[in-house]
């Protein structure tokens, strides 16, 4: 038997009370917001026996608790992953750690509470990513406030009186930048159109030897193209042991089969203090009949890479003459695009490299 009070409507009962959405509490006047801190600090001290400071507090707690654990930021909100009980990393944070302790041979462990982190159990927290979301975005060059990231583009591109831009003459050789705000003061000053015309004539004839090198990668392209025949593979690496009488950090390929003749690919990770590099080397297994001029070019497959994968490793063809005397192509450093793209490489659940062949007869 219900002890309700009967007389009692229930439409008559008071709302139960709730937390003010920050929304709401940016929208407030200041005398507001003190009412609200008294009023919020009141309620969390009879909740959980905690005093505060009030609104200021509250979102500098929200904030401690959305930045990354590692480097302190707030992440994008469509780039952090949490570790299994709810730290939030940054993806570049989390490529690192994972990295590292495959370099020291270690298991990667959240920074916050130790525990096992792995790349293929790594997810986004929605009510996290949503918030985030929320967030204004605070311009890097003079920190104004916007609410919508597609309003910070515009204002870096066009607006941002701090956004680096060249020297208008920049054409003649002059290589300031610096910001939008300094531009014209620059320009008045910039010492290049007074030259005289043999000084630019001199300086259009560097800047046509600068046009010729940057066109070489495309007279590398049309050379390769033009190969007798062209190879490609997707290969898995995999770590080879210091019992097999390698170097102790080498990854190899499986065994692939280009012009009648068996290939193997090796990476092998060297660290010097703290610079890590990684060098990579074609082998020829078997003995070819006759010698064969093969160029080769290593890439990262778009179809198991991440979107910042894709120009983690520079273009550069390798050439060799294969013989029977020579099966080994020169070790060279891969041409990384910087330490984020050591770690996304060595973070990958399977570590996988798209190779190029190109045979010339």
């Amino acid at each position: 038997m219900s002890n309700a009070n009967p007389s009692v409507n229930n439409n008559e009962l008071p709302p139960a009370a709730k937390r003010q959405r920050l929304s709401d509490v940016a929208s407030k006047d200041e005398s507001t917001l003190n009412e609200i801190s008294t009023t919020m600090d009141s309620s969390e001290g009879e909740v959980g026996g905690s005093s505060g400071g009030g609104v200021s507090d509250l979102r500098e707690r929200l904030h401690n608790i959305l930045v990354c654990v590692v480097c302190r930021e707030v992440p994008q909100p469509h780039d952090f992953f949490q570790c299994s009980h709810g730290h939030i990393m940054c993806e570049d944070c989390k490529t690192a750690v994972l990295a590292v302790a495959i370099f020291n041979k270690t298991r990667a462990c959240c920074p916050s509470c130790r525990s096992l982190i792995r790349n293929y159990d790594q997810e986004q927290n929605l009510v996290v990513r949503q918030t985030l979301w929320e967030l204004p975005i605070s311009c890097p060059s003079c920190n104004d406030q916007f609410s919508d990231r597609k309003d910070l583009s515009r204002h870096l591109e066009f607006v941002c009186e701090g956004r680096v831009v060249c020297c208008k003459y920049h054409c003649l050789g002059c290589s300031w930048k610096g910001p939008y705000k300094d531009s014209v003061s620059h320009d008045s000053d910039c010492r290049f159109p007074q030259k005289q015309g043999k000084e630019i004539l001199d300086i259009l004839l560097h800047v046509e030897d600068r046009e010729l090198e940057a066109q070489k990668p495309v007279l590398q392209l049309h050379r390769v193209l033009s190969a007798s025949r062209v190879e490609f593979f997707t290969l898995r690496m995999k770590w080879i042991h210091r019992s097999e009488g390698l170097h102790p950090r080498t990854l190899e390929s499986e065994t692939i089969r280009a012009f009648e003749e068996y290939w193997v690919l090796r990476l092998r990770l060297k660290r010097a203090g703290e610079k890590i590099t990684v060098s990579g080397q074609l082998l020829l297994s078997t003995t070819p009949r006759v010698s064969l001029m093969v160029d080769h070019l290593i890439q990262m497959p778009q179809s198991v890479c991440s979107a910042k994968q894709h120009h983690d490793i520079r273009p550069r063809i390798y050439r060799h003459i294969f013989d029977s005397t020579g099966k080994c192509a020169n070790r060279q450093e891969l041409p990384l695009a910087g330490p984020q793209a050591l770690y996304r490489l060595f973070a990958m659940t399977r570590i996988q490299l798209r190779l190029w062949m190109f045979l010339h007869y």
